[in-house]
């Protein structure tokens, strides 16, 4: 098949294209699949993730076949949003992405494509977006006064994932950041856990640093 999609129709139908997932699925179904699906891809999951077969180009065979599987136990989006509110709610709900209450939590540790060491799945998302498109980037640089690190840099632009958003103590050092970024004309790029809810809204953020 293309790009080696060597699945048969009728898998592919149940499974990655538009229109598939359960409307019955239970609430603590629905959680166990997000965390699965997290798990599985090292990222946030987005709520059109399954949707189409480019969702499996790039992967290894094994990594389809996992994947294929555990798509089959996938609910509609319809179905998240009406006992959630809201996909980023369901992905909080399931750990996934940090919400604020998590005082001493700094998410799940995982690796870049690039060997970056990422804090949360929100850092390993944004750092994989960067690196898939060639954009050279610098991890943790330091701010040029206080004791502050950010998250990421391009050329003087720095990117930060503000995912603990509702912490007193983090909105404070939050509002820091964002003044000494004023203060020495360094372009921010703020990024926040609703950003990652798809694709759309994260390049909307970001494309504006690929290269022409």
């Amino acid at each position: 098949g293309i790009d080696r999609l060597s699945f048969c129709a009728p898998c592919l139908r149940d499974t990655v294209l538009q229109g598939t997932g359960s409307d019955s699925t239970s609430e603590q179904n629905i959680l166990k699949y997000l965390q699965d699906l997290a798990f599985v891809l090292g990222r946030v999951p987005s709520q059109n993730f399954g949707e189409g077969m480019t969702d499996l180009i790039d992967l290894t065979d094994d990594e389809r076949l996992t994947l294929v599987k555990l798509l089959k136990e996938k609910p509609t989006v319809k179905r998240v949003k009406s006992i959630f509110g809201s996909w980023l709610n369901a992905l909080i709900r399931a750990g996934v992405l940090e919400d604020g209450t998590r005082k001493t939590s700094r998410g799940i540790q995982s690796i870049a494509k690039d060997g970056h060491v990422c804090l949360s799945l929100g850092e390993k998302t944004i750092d994989d977006y960067l690196h898939s498109r060639g954009i050279h980037h610098e991890k943790e640089p330091r701010y040029p006064e206080g004791n502050f690190r950010g998250d990421f840099k391009v050329e003087n632009t720095f990117i930060e994932y503000f995912g603990l958003t509702g912490n007193p103590d983090y909105d404070a050092k939050t509002k820091e950041k964002i003044r000494l970024c004023k203060k020495h004309n360094i372009t921010l790029i703020a990024i926040y856990p609703v950003d990652l809810v798809s694709q759309k809204k994260l390049d909307n953020k970001l494309s504006i640093l690929i290269p022409k």
